[in-house]
């Protein structure tokens, strides 16, 4: 019976637009995103409003491999295409049943799986309704046509509009109504760069949902506007600590988890060894800062950390190097699959250099039991198998090891 060994908490959804496009009404479909071919043998993507936008390294060929027109000679051509030369979807980009035979190859059981870039957050210049229409559309599509064949090994998180909290809890609800595990968000739920009272709404109807919160990489505002003359509290917490760390001193400074002690947060792609020295820059920085701003939170933030955040890594083996120093226990792994710094197809190879010598169980716990437990997974039940598989013919045939 096969069940979870390897989760990658980290893997995109990169299909052409057709795939999605369908169901976005017909009254806005003409101004829905479309790829057209570029000189240099990628695609581009046209979205309303925007300038016309390169692939740039989201689509590329599996590690250490080269494209046909590379092997040619052609120094311009970078792989970077959603269909192969005979026309066929590239690794990557082609329906769900070829993304599972890719986990297959890459030796893992599952993907959590975030937006493609240039497909969802692009359109946001859109007016109201037809970016909308777009989000929903995407999201209908993930949840209906894609997650769907094998929603054990799928884990779709769907995109959620930045058009403010009304249209942020009524998206987020429809896709756990969809039967989708996690919601990703670019800004906070009131759609702009900074927490508000009204997030309450959203951050409460999640733990009521019981869906997970997966934005990727990060949120809202990224670092704050240096004023020489006053520096916020946010900015003066987490000015050593990275960029990474603004969003969580934002939540820190907003008293959000003193409201919501169960909430929790999974930031994908951030890696993981910058963590030591973020953590004790931003208690270092409270400790020094906190009577001249007037707060005082009920713990260290390097302790919210550990209790309401999750993080992943992919090409980042220094973060078991580190292990000793960093919260190893609220990490999660990642392939990012089919991006430029993924794994694909050596994903295995990239865990025995990542995990030598680390604890059998420790490992267990990044590569499985943490995914599980924050994605509401069951590790128990066998999972879906791969069509046209040895396993998927036969229930008896064992897994390979």
């Amino acid at each position: 019976m096969r069940t979870y060994t390897v989760i990658s908490a980290d893997g995109h959804v990169e299909t052409p637009p057709e795939a999605w496009v369908k169901y976005v009404p017909k009254q806005y479909r003409d101004r829905a995103p479309r790829l057209i071919k570029v000189e240099d043998g990628g695609e581009g993507w046209l979205v309303e409003g925007q300038p016309m936008l390169h692939n740039g390294a989201n689509i590329t060929p599996p590690t250490g491999t080269l494209g046909p027109k590379a092997a040619e000679g052609n120094a311009r051509y970078r792989g970077e295409s959603y269909y192969n030369p005979d026309g066929t979807p590239a690794p990557g980009a082609g329906p769900s049943i070829q993304r599972l035979r890719e986990q297959d190859v890459d030796g893992i059981d599952c993907e959590v799986l975030f937006p493609p870039v240039y497909a969802t957050a692009f359109v946001e210049k859109m007016d109201r309704e037809a970016y909308l229409a777009m989000v929903q559309a995407y999201n209908t599509f993930l949840a209906q046509d894609y997650c769907s064949v094998a929603p054990d090994r799928l884990i779709g998180s769907a995109v959620i509009p930045v058009t403010g909290i009304d249209d942020a809890i009524a998206e987020m609800k429809r896709c756990q109504e969809l039967g989708l595990k996690a919601v990703c968000f670019r800004q906070y739920p009131n759609g702009s760069e900074a927490p508000k009272p009204e997030d309450d709404r959203f951050w409460e109807k999640s733990l009521e949902l019981g869906i997970a919160l997966a934005p990727h990489i990060g949120f809202g505002g990224r670092s704050g506007t240096f004023n020489p003359s006053f520096r916020s509290f946010t900015e003066s917490v987490a000015g050593r600590a990275g960029v990474r760390a603004y969003n969580i001193v934002q939540l820190l400074e907003a008293r959000v988890f003193d409201r919501f002690p169960e909430l929790r947060i999974y930031m994908a792609e951030t890696n993981a060894s910058w963590l030591p020295e973020a953590l004790f820059f931003m208690d270092d920085g409270y400790r020094l800062y906190k009577n001249f701003y007037g707060i005082n939170l009920t713990m260290l933030p390097s302790e919210y950390v550990k209790k309401h955040f999750r993080f992943s890594f992919i090409r980042d083996p220094l973060a078991m190097t580190l292990r000793e120093h960093l919260p190893a226990e609220i990490l999660m792994w990642g392939s990012d699959f089919p991006h430029s710094v993924g794994s694909f197809p050596n994903s295995r190879g990239w865990l025995d250099r990542i995990f030598e010598g680390v604890p059998a169980e420790l490992q267990r716990r990044i590569l499985v039991d943490n995914p599980v437990e924050f994605f509401h997974l069951d590790p128990t039940k066998a999972l879906t198998e791969t069509p046209g598989s040895a396993a998927a013919r036969s229930p008896d045939h064992p897994r390979d090891s």
